[in-house]
C-alpha cells in the first residue's frame, strides 16, 4: 500500500485497471462452462446461432462489475445465476434491436399471456424503438413509416445502446423472462406474411 501511495494517480488507475482485468479474466475462465451450459440451453429456443467467445464473456463480466462494483471472492450459485440472467438479458435485447418493427410486434403478440405482452412491449420493445429512431438506426420507408425497414445498427454500437436504454435491473429481468418467452423464428421473420394487412399495434397500457 505504501508503494501504491507513492505512484502517480495515472499509475494508480492503470494498476487498478490491470488488477480488475486480471480478476475478470480469471472469473470468466473459472465459470465458463457453468455459464455456457445455462446460457446456450436457454437461447436455443431463439435459434441462437452465434458462439459466445471467451473475450465476450470477459466483457460481460467487466460490464457487470462496472454496474455493481462487485468482484466476488467466491463464485457462488447466486452470483452466477444473476450473471446468467444478465447475459441472457443482453443477448435477448440484442435480438430485439436487430428486429424490424413488424418482427418486434409479431414477437410480443405471440406471447401467451397478456401481462407478458405488456411487459415485453412497454419495458423493452418501446424503449428500443425510441433509441433506434433517435440514433437513426432505422429509416422511414416511402410511406413514411419505420415499420418494415431493416435496422442499420452495427455491432460496435450495440452494447453501448443497450446500456444506455436499460439499467441493471431491467437487463436481469429480461434475462429471467427469456426462460418463459415464446419464440417462433418462421413466424416472426417470414416475409410471406401479408404485411399489407398487418397494421402497427401495441397492447393497451392497462
Amino acid at each position: 500500500m505504501t508503494l501504491f501511495a507513492c505512484i502517480s494517480p495515472e499509475q494508480q488507475h492503470q494498476a487498478l485497471n490491470d488488477l480488475i482485468q486480471s480478476e475478470v479474466l480469471s472469473l470468466a475462465e473459472k465459470s465458463k462452462h457453468y455459464l455456457y451450459d445455462r446460457i446456450i440451453s436457454t437461447l436455443k429456443k431463439f435459434d441462437f446461432d452465434r458462439k459466445i467467445e471467451d473475450r465476450e464473456l470477459a466483457e460481460y463480466y467487466y460490464r457487470y462489475y462496472l454496474l455493481t462494483g462487485l468482484i466476488p471472492e467466491n463464485l457462488t450459485a447466486e452470483y452466477l445465476n444473476k450473471l446468467v440472467d444478465f447475459i441472457l438479458g443482453i443477448e435477448l435485447a440484442r435480438l430485439i434491436f436487430f428486429m424490424r418493427f413488424v418482427e418486434q410486434q409479431r414477437f410480443f403478440e405471440m406471447q401467451g399471456r397478456y401481462a407478458l405482452q405488456v411487459i415485453l412491449f412497454y419495458r423493452y420493445i418501446k424503449p428500443i424503438r425510441r433509441k433506434m429512431v433517435k440514433e437513426n438506426a432505422v429509416k422511414k420507408d416511402i410511406a413514411g413509416h419505420y415499420y418494415y425497414t431493416k435496422s442499420t445498427l452495427t455491432e460496435d454500437k450495440l452494447l453501448d445502446y443497450i446500456f444506455e436504454v436499460f439499467n441493471l435491473d431491467r437487463i436481469i429481468h429480461l434475462g429471467n423472462l427469456s426462460k418463459v418467452l415464446m419464440f417462433d423464428r418462421d413466424y416472426i421473420y417470414n416475409d410471406i406474411h401479408n404485411d399489407a394487412e398487418e397494421q402497427p399495434s401495441e397492447p393497451p397500457s392497462s
